[in-house]
């Protein structure tokens, strides 16, 4: 990639787009050693899918794609460190080569110690609407005098050179990899980590290295994807390896790297998480296995309802499903947000429908559909789709409520409704909610107040709905008030 400190006019003659700029991002925390002790800097890592940039035809040939990157480190007293550049894609000759490159960005940023967020916005330096935005947590917790592993990075690609570039490290170009997301196409695992202050222990001390995967975080070793070192101890000790997991069945791992003493007894550790999607492989056959692994049915999701979607189809169907969704699903939609990976979200998506109908997870989805598009028709006309307003999404999560009470024009109000419902789940005496129009919102209304645990409770609400008095001694003979009297 290139830095360009300015943007310049380019005689543009062809521009060629997939779709919406799609990217998938991540970082690690390592530590170099200095006078006083040790500094911190993050890796920043990101992958652009090429087939959602806008590429443009700059001379006859020439193709690339620009994007503003625009980096912040915050903490709670402010901004720590900020980066804003313009990053170019190398430039390529046919449509094919754009949008078949592999577009892989790093940045290092030195880093004071404590809880930071990081924010990456990337924007298309031709279409300022085509962007991606992400915020994650940054803990810099620098080795203080016992051993300590960095975070374990997964690699994409390894190899031995000398060559200085943005991924050398080692005396090896090591480019990371993005997500954590291992399909079908990819059967050996590179990892990367390093290893602080084994120098503090005694002389005497046996170092001894066990790296291996496992069910859960730290849990003993499966499937025999296991190695063991003795180490000779360092101030930093770069820590990589490899497995072969070409059998490794499909589910959910851990890649665990420990160090420990002759006793066995753990001196430091260091987990990382990752998917695995092999075809091959539907669960262990091994009995001799310590751990016994969560089998997992592979389907080629080519062959289901799920293929024709298109990446924001994709996306726009995690947000329909997402009130309707259990505590752990919705932190999985969430993370889609961050880092969105096709492949996965399919598996997603397909596995949803299938936990809600076993035998046929297509006509649970058209049945919901179905709800949806109920839904877009009563609340449209609020410039988003129907299941993204409050009212769409209670609407979906409860159904049609047994009563709605539309007030337009109440004296010292602003325009409400009421919801009621005689009976929900887990809440028998039946349910009230209250909506409310604010002043800047023209024609979607927002939930205010209800009596539904886990919905937004605000016994304040009388002092947003209505206007003049601020109270409602002057409107007692309001709706709202019939339906949330007194203190309620």
């Amino acid at each position: 990639m290139k830095r360009w400190p300015g943007l310049s006019l380019l005689c543009m003659l062809c521009f060629f787009r997939a779709g919406a700029i799609e990217v998938v991002a991540s970082h690690k925390v390592f530590y170099v050693p200095d006078n006083n002790g040790y500094s911190a800097y993050a890796e920043v890592y990101w992958q652009i899918a090429p087939g959602s940039l806008l590429f443009m035809e700059v001379t006859p040939g020439q193709l690339i794609a620009k994007v503003k990157t625009e980096i912040t480190f915050r903490n709670e007293t402010g901004v720590v460190l900020q980066d804003k550049y313009i990053m170019q894609t190398n430039p390529v000759a046919t449509q094919q080569q754009a949008f078949t490159q592999n577009i892989t960005e790093l940045q290092r940023y030195k880093l004071p110690a404590g809880k930071m967020w990081m924010e990456l916005k990337l924007t298309e330096v031709i279409d300022s609407n085509s962007q991606f935005y992400t915020v994650d947590t940054v803990q810099v917790t620098p080795p203080s005098g016992k051993p300590m592993y960095s975070e374990v990075q997964l690699l994409d690609t390894v190899y031995n050179s000398a060559a200085q570039t943005v991924f050398s490290k080692n005396n090896r170009q090591q480019i990371p990899l993005c997500a954590n997301f291992i399909d079908n196409g990819r059967n050996t695992l590179f990892f990367y980590s390093e290893l602080y202050d084994s120098n503090t222990m005694p002389d005497s001390t046996l170092l001894i290295q066990k790296t291996y995967i496992s069910r859960r975080p730290l849990q003993d070793a499966g499937f025999k994807m296991s190695a063991t070192d003795t180490l000779k101890a360092a101030v930093v000790h770069p820590v990589s390896g490899k497995f072969n997991i070409s059998d490794l069945p499909s589910g959910n791992y851990y890649l665990n790297i420990v160090l420990q003493d002759r006793t066995q007894e753990v001196l430091a550790s260091s987990s990382a998480f990752f998917q695995r999607v092999n075809d091959k492989k539907a669960g262990s056959s091994d009995e001799s296995d310590t751990v016994v692994f969560e089998k997992v049915n592979y389907l080629d999701i080519s062959t289901t309802f799920v293929a024709k979607f298109t990446v924001p189809q994709l996306k726009a169907i995690l947000k329909m499903i997402r009130p309707i969704s259990t505590p752990i699903e919705v932190n999985t939609i969430n993370n889609f947000a961050h880092k969105p990976d096709e492949s996965y979200m399919r598996y997603f998506i397909y596995n949803f429908w299938k936990s809600r109908n076993n035998q046929d997870p297509k006509k649970a989805w058209d049945a919901y559909t179905e709800k949806v598009k109920e839904v877009n028709n009563l609340f449209r006309g609020t410039g988003k789709p129907g299941y993204e307003t409050e009212r769409g999404e209670i609407y979906l999560k409860y159904g049609a409520p047994n009563e709605r009470i539309t007030v337009e024009s109440e004296p010292g109000a602003r325009p409400y409704e009421i919801w009621t419902y005689n009976v929900l789940p887990r809440h028998p005496q039946g349910a009230v909610l209250l909506f409310y129009r604010p002043a800047q919102m023209v024609g979607d209304f927002e939930l205010l107040h209800s009596n539904i645990r886990g919905e937004r409770r605000n016994t304040a609400w009388r002092s947003i709905l209505y206007i003049a008095t601020g109270s409602s001694s002057q409107n007692l003979n309001s709706r709202a008030e019939q339906y949330f009297p007194g203190n309620k």
